[in-house]
């Protein structure tokens, strides 16, 4: 019976050799000689490496146009929440100040003074209704 080596948990140090660069130009010399400027192979791949570049270049112009064209719509939307937010407290508030200065009414007899708070009462509540059905420009 052939018996197995436990394992000891220790890393076994592997050679690599075939280890390939993520980037394989990155350790080419970067200038060039004009007898490997004239070659034709070194033209060809210069010119398809311009290529791939406008290519990248055309594609991110578009994205940045699109960028903008959507960060524009973006802060006008936020404007017209921020407006929508403020006719929304204005209603809030007129309704309930309005209910208030109502009920108020009722304590004070309408021949003195009880009469104000009606008509007080009832501008607000009309206001804060008008105030949502009004669209301010």
């Amino acid at each position: 019976m052939e018996t197995i080596e436990k394992d000891s948990g220790k890393y076994k140090e592997e050679k690599q050799t075939s280890y390939i660069p993520g980037k394989p130009y990155s350790k080419l010399r970067r200038e060039l000689s004009d007898d490997e400027l004239s070659n034709p192979a070194v033209q060809k791949l210069l010119i398809s490496e311009i290529d791939k570049l406008e290519m990248r270049v055309a594609a991110l112009e578009i994205c940045e146009r699109d960028f903008y064209e959507v960060d524009k719509a973006k802060a006008v939307l936020e404007e017209k929440m921020k407006a929508h937010n403020s006719q929304e407290i204005l209603y809030g508030f007129c309704l309930s100040i309005g209910s208030a200065i109502l009920s108020l009414s009722s304590m004070v007899k309408l021949s003195e003074t009880g009469w104000i708070f009606l008509i007080v009462g009832g501008l607000l509540i009309i206001g804060g209704i008008l105030s949502k059905f009004v669209k301010w420009s």
